[in-house]
Formats: structure tokens, C-alpha cells, sequence
């Protein structure tokens, strides 16, 4: 067991299949011993998008509820995936045994997002997805650059297809 990841922080989007990230993120706290957190960063609203809804929606109260409620949904979601792949991979989950996997959903610039948490929670190791296809593409996406650039550990890219 290694003693220098005790911490491993599993990035997902929520329009793709997150399964093989989730898969590889496992795989890792199960050959560490370290607890695992999943996160979802939802890309904030653009200032044009915030002014138009401040504009016609005057009544702040409505506003920051519907603003919340994306959030909410987001949570709602992530929940549901992972629900949906502890269901399709029993043995990883009975493999884990009694450890809680967390699960946290943050508004604003993903990479900056990521990377923030990382560091605040001290988590040892990130795992995120490569999002490009083919030889040809850049091996990783804008977010994940993003976060390898930001990240003070270790970022380990999970490639498509994995």
C-alpha cells in the first residue's frame, strides 16, 4: 500500500460516459488505500447570460433560486451516474468495502475549479478524462490543460477508449 496517496480527486462531466474515469479512479484508491472524492464542475453562466436573466427577472429571491436549482441538478445527476456504475460494477464497489466516496458538484471555470478544490482539500492525485479522439487530436481537452497546468499533484489522464 503506498503511503504518499491517501487522497485521490475523480473529475467527471456529466454529457459523456464517465465510466472509464470512474473505472481508472477506483482501480487507483483500491492499489493506494486512499479514500476517493468525485467532483463535477458546472461551467458558469456568461455575464451576458447573467445580465439578460437579472434583466428579466427582477425578483432577486426567483433568481438566485433558479441559479441554485443548477446546481441542484447537476448534484442530482452525478448522484444518478454514480449510482448507475456502482450498479454495473458491483465488485468494484464491494471491493471498496465500507469506504464513502464523496461527491461534490462546484459552480465556475472547470480547470480553475479543479485545480482550487485540489489544493484546498489537499488531495494527492488527480484523475480526469483525456475528452480527445484519434491520433491527431491533442491528447488532452482544454479543462483537462487546464487543470495540468493549475495542479500542484499529480494529474493522471485517462485516455478515451481506457
Amino acid at each position: 500500500m503506498s503511503h504518499d496517496i491517501k487522497r485521490i480527486l475523480c473529475c467527471v462531466g456529466l454529457h459523456g460516459d464517465c465510466d472509464r474515469v470512474l473505472q481508472q479512479a477506483v482501480g487507483l484508491a483500491l492499489a493506494t488505500g486512499a479514500e476517493l472524492h468525485v467532483l463535477h464542475a458546472v461551467k458558469s453562466l456568461s455575464d451576458d447570460v447573467v445580465n439578460t436573466l437579472k434583466v428579466n427577472i427582477r425578483d432577486r429571491e426567483v433568481l438566485g433560486s433558479l441559479m441554485e436549482q443548477r446546481l441542484e441538478r447537476a448534484r442530482g445527476e452525478l448522484e444518478a451516474r454514480l449510482e448507475a456504475f456502482w450498479a454495473r460494477q458491483p465488485g468494484l464497489r464491494t471491493a471498496l468495502g465500507e469506504r464513502q466516496v464523496g461527491c461534490t458538484v462546484l459552480e465556475g471555470y472547470p480547470a480553475s475549479v479543479i485545480a482550487h478544490f485540489a489544493s484546498r482539500q489537499a488531495f494527492d492525485m488527480i484523475v480526469m478524462a483525456a475528452n480527445k479522439r484519434g491520433f491527431v487530436a491533442a491528447y488532452a481537452g482544454k479543462v483537462t490543460k487546464g487543470v495540468i497546468k493549475r495542479a500542484k499533484v499529480p494529474v493522471v489522464v485517462v485516455p478515451m477508449g481506457a
